[in-house]
């Protein structure tokens, strides 16, 4: 999921956490942003569950040049590869 930033209330933390447990959660959240509340579900999810879901802040010309519909890959160490827009590779 890709989105510029958060919105919403202290809830959103509690809604993330169990999305997570529940396996409707995206697979990451990627935002132009930090956002503590999303940030706080994704780290009470590993800690309750043990279940990890990456939120990872991307610089803003980054997160402007993500084309819809791109499959990207986060590394453990937070890193984004994006394909490259003509050739697909990354």
């Amino acid at each position: 999921l890709v989105m510029p930033f958060g919105r919403g209330s202290s809830s959103g933390s509690s809604v993330i956490c169990e999305a997570v447990r529940a396996g409707t959660a995206p697979a990451a959240i990627l935002m132009a942003e930090r956002d503590d509340i999303i940030a706080l579900g994704a780290i009470a999810a590993d800690e309750i569950y043990g279940l990890v879901m990456p939120v990872v802040v991307l610089a803003p010309d980054d997160h402007d040049a993500l084309l819809d519909g791109a499959a990207v890959t986060i590394g453990i160490d937070g890193t984004v590869s994006v394909p490259d827009r003509d050739t697909g590779i990354v």
